[in-house]
């Protein structure tokens, strides 16, 4: 499935933004929270979230906050729609995880709960270059790198893991 025009991928779940528990425009998971996003290395990563078979929304505007000076700012990771492209603008190359992404949204990402989903059995799956492979070892180290794809299965699991594309890096 192409998803150039950014269209939202799953049903609404949570509310847009960051948790309280996230980044509010401190340095948060190494990371510092600019006025302008830098654009000498930008990529992007999938993150697919299924529970029970159902797909659901990463919300927009993962760290991209409004501190209480009013000034909005953008972490190095964050999401601008529902369509679950995780965007990576940093100054230079680096190495960026989906432990940093969870930590800027505020949620757990942990092998009983991921993003406050609980009590039903949890797999991860990576995509690179249509190869999919289960993730083993901790989640939190998980590279987001240009067009990979991370899948969540929770609860039930997911008849195929899903495959999608995008021009952009």
């Amino acid at each position: 499935m192409n998803l150039d025009d950014n269209h939202a991928v799953g049903t609404d779940n949570w509310p847009e933004g960051d948790t309280s528990a996230g980044a509010q425009g401190q340095t948060t998971a190494g990371l510092d929270c600019l006025t302008s996003p830098l654009e000498n290395y930008h990529v992007h990563t999938h993150v697919s979230i299924f529970l029970d078979g159902v797909a659901l929304a990463v919300p927009p505007n993962i760290g991209i906050v409004v501190p209480s000076g009013g000034t909005r700012c953008f972490y190095s990771i964050h999401t601008h729609d529902r369509s679950g492209k995780i965007h990576v603008e940093a100054g230079a190359p680096g190495t960026f995880t989906l432990g940093q992404l969870f930590a800027i949204w505020g949620h757990p990402l942990e092998t009983s709960n991921v993003a406050g989903l609980t009590g039903k059995p949890i797999r991860v799956f990576f995509t690179d270059a249509g190869v999919v492979m289960e993730a083993t070892g901790d989640w939190h180290n998980i590279e987001l790198t240009t067009h990979r794809e991370v899948t969540f299965q929770i609860g039930t699991p997911i008849t195929e893991i899903p495959n999608f594309t995008w021009s952009a890096n």
